[in-house]
């Protein structure tokens, strides 16, 4: 695939892209060092409205068994030739990249959700995946079906499958035994019901 990069601003910028593999644990995100797949050219300097496009490529070209998960990350270097002038920003993306088997219509994300309480002290969400694809969570709701509150507006995150996360919900007073969870999930436009996951 290709990444078209484009420096929009008026002073030249140095990027580095790099590949990480995507994996969750106990509840958390984790990029590992990875040489699966490689982003090409991993350092450039764009111009003012300069574009680059930045090759991303598999080594090996066998098509997988099971899903693959990558981030690409981009990140913006800091000029240290301007660090004097003062505060200095820049910027990070971080892009999903899903590897596919030759049948992804047969992977199906199975989601359960409860709401917890966090290690910090905080109310939050916890969302379990027991099927064979990710699931992209969006406007996380809760209350009834035909009303639901939405706590969490826009993306949320993520559900490797197999995988548990959990975020942070900034909402007090939360009924933990009524309050129906549900989402969007991968872009659909309405929301989807999440059963509960069974208290530990």
């Amino acid at each position: 695939g290709e990444l078209g990069l484009t420096n929009s601003g008026t002073a030249p910028v140095k990027l580095q892209v790099r590949v990480f593999r995507w994996v969750q644990q106990d509840g958390q995100e984790q990029l590992l060092p990875t040489e699966d797949l490689l982003a090409t050219p991993p350092m450039q300097e764009l111009a003012a409205g300069q574009q680059q496009l930045v090759r991303v490529m598999r080594p090996d070209n066998l098509p997988p068994d099971a899903p693959q998960y990558f981030r690409l990350i981009v990140d913006e270097v800091p000029d240290l030739a301007r660090r004097a002038s003062g505060m200095q920003f820049v910027l990070r993306y971080s892009i999903p990249v899903f590897i596919l088997p030759p049948s992804p219509g047969r992977l199906k994300p199975q989601l359960q959700a409860r709401l917890v309480r966090l290690d910090d002290g905080r109310d939050g969400v916890e969302v379990r995946n027991s099927g064979t694809a990710h699931a992209q969570i969006a406007d996380l709701a809760l209350g009834s079906a035909d009303r639901p509150r939405i706590v969490h507006p826009g993306l949320l995150g993520y559900v490797l499958p197999g995988q548990v996360m959990r975020w942070p919900l900034e909402r007090t007073a939360i009924d933990r035994d009524n309050d129906q969870i549900s989402a969007k999930l991968n872009g659909a436009p309405k929301q989807t019901p999440l059963p509960p996951t069974p208290a530990r």
